[in-house]
């Protein structure tokens, strides 16, 4: 009887920890930042004024890393809502028609760090929550007379669950901002020596076992 039980809990410990759930795809790291810095750039104010000249430039984003998420989000963005976007020159245009406008935006946050953690069996199945977000500020300005028209800022963070074992193939180390490391925690460290501890004396207890039934 005593035997019994302990295969039975061998065989939980190992089939749980080996069980593995039907294979999915999961957005890189960059991809999900990206979903984040669309659905930001989504929740700006930016339909072009009405009767006024479409023509807008886009000043220096600044703030983060990953700026040029924001740039490519923000121009098709702009060009969806009706602007004709116009290329910043390196020096002032003194010939710029007074109806342009100019967009000056600041990434304020910008990257995906590593939420919680959990284990969906008794040795492996661990879960990692990442999370993607976003910030940025901006103001909308008539250049005729350097007046605002819409200053504001728009957020975004998104959130999923991923298995630990594909961060490394998620991850890209030149995106850094979008790269974290995942750090064990203590807990994590004392349950994995603690279950690795009891599956080696269960099968030390039932390899000598068998041998004395023998």
């Amino acid at each position: 009887m005593t035997r019994t039980l302990v295969l039975v809990l061998a065989v939980v410990l190992l089939g749980l920890g080996s069980a593995r759930s039907a294979e999915r795809a999961y957005p890189t790291n960059i991809e999900l930042l990206e979903e984040a810095v669309a659905a930001a750039v989504g929740r700006m104010d930016m339909a072009p004024p009405d009767g006024r000249s479409p023509y807008l430039e886009i000043d220096a984003i600044t703030g983060s890393e990953g700026v040029w998420l924001v740039e490519n989000a923000l121009k098709e963005r702009l060009l969806a809502t009706g602007w004709k976007v116009k290329a910043r020159p390196a020096a002032p245009d003194t010939t710029a028609s007074p109806s342009d406008f100019l967009l000056k935006a600041r990434v304020t946050d910008l990257g995906l760090i590593y939420g919680k953690s959990w284990r969906r069996y008794l040795v492996t199945g661990k879960m990692v929550e990442r999370i993607a977000r976003v910030s940025i500020s901006y103001d909308l300005v008539d250049r005729t007379g350097g007046n605002v028209v819409v200053s504001s800022s728009a957020n975004q963070e998104l959130r999923d669950e991923v298995p630990a074992s594909k961060l490394a193939s998620l991850s890209d180390a030149k995106y850094g901002f979008a790269s974290p490391a995942l750090e064990k925690s203590q807990w994590d460290r004392n349950v994995e020596a603690t279950l690795v501890l009891a599956i080696v004396g269960i099968l030390v207890y039932l390899f000598y076992s068998n041998k004395t039934a023998s």
